[in-house]
């Protein structure tokens, strides 16, 4: 079956779209801090598109828009340790009908199979129950949980931290 959606890698034609997007804090409401200055976001976008260390992408539907739905980012983690941390957003709208699971899916084929990951990592606000079971139906463990980790509407929040090793994703893609 194709997939709904696809990853846009971002390019400079996206900064602006991309800049709104990080710095609009109705969409990242389990955050502990949204960047305001729109052309310091610019920059470090900017900064980041030889994509070395950091891949930034759309999420963008398979229609014949290419209808952004969302973004998603890969980035090392520990790259001595061959690790890379996932991090994404989708757009209030498009929420709840499986657009994120397929799009991390496809962001982990590409940091296992692209970029020989041993391990991906991912964290969430504890209070955000979407994006924890998103973490586990890509197969992903909870590691731990760190107490108080974020300052987040004005009181401390935990913060969860997910994983899946190489072998693991193998072994999940296998049976699929």
């Amino acid at each position: 079956m194709e997939s709904r959606v696809f990853l846009s890698p971002v390019t400079a034609a996206d900064v602006e779209f991309l800049a709104d997007i990080k710095t609009d804090a109705s969409l990242w409401a389990f955050e502990d801090f949204v960047p305001t200055d729109r052309e310091a976001v610019k920059e470090t976008i900017l900064d980041r598109l030889d994509g070395r260390w950091y891949k930034d992408y759309l999420i963008r539907l398979n229609d014949p828009e290419k209808t952004p739905v969302g973004e998603l980012h890969l980035h090392w983690y520990v790259i001595e340790r061959k690790s890379w941390e996932l991090g994404y957003g989708l757009f209030p709208a498009y929420r709840g009908q499986g657009y994120g699971l397929e799009a991390a899916e496809i962001a982990l084929k590409m940091a296992f199979e692209d970029f020989q990951a041993h391990k991906v990592v991912a964290m969430c606000n504890a209070d955000n129950r979407r994006s924890s079971l998103l973490m586990e139906k890509l197969g992903m463990k909870q590691e731990g949980l760190f107490r108080e980790e974020l300052p987040w509407q004005g009181k401390w929040a935990d913060q969860l931290f997910y994983s899946i090793l190489e072998k693991e994703y193998r072994e999940r893609t296998k049976r699929s």
